[in-house]
């Protein structure tokens, strides 16, 4: 079995910290652009009930959700 220095397993870590570090970024670039589309979703359900009425708003939602 070869023997591995300090300094090459401190950079193999560093080279895995790095990886994951832009794994957090690129997941967290994801969830802001769900979170935008989430927020669009609700602006349409929130205009949609307030031009068809209360329960014709609702009643569309529920067949849209079904």
């Amino acid at each position: 079995m070869s023997e591995r220095s300090i300094e090459h397993i401190r950079s193999e870590i560093a080279a895995e910290r790095q990886g994951l570090n832009d794994d957090l970024n690129a997941l967290q670039s994801e969830i802001r652009s769900l979170a935008l589309f989430t927020a669009s979703g609700l602006l349409v359900v929130a205009l949609v009930t307030w031009r068809m009425g209360k329960r014709k708003g609702v009643r569309t939602i529920w067949k849209v959700l079904k």
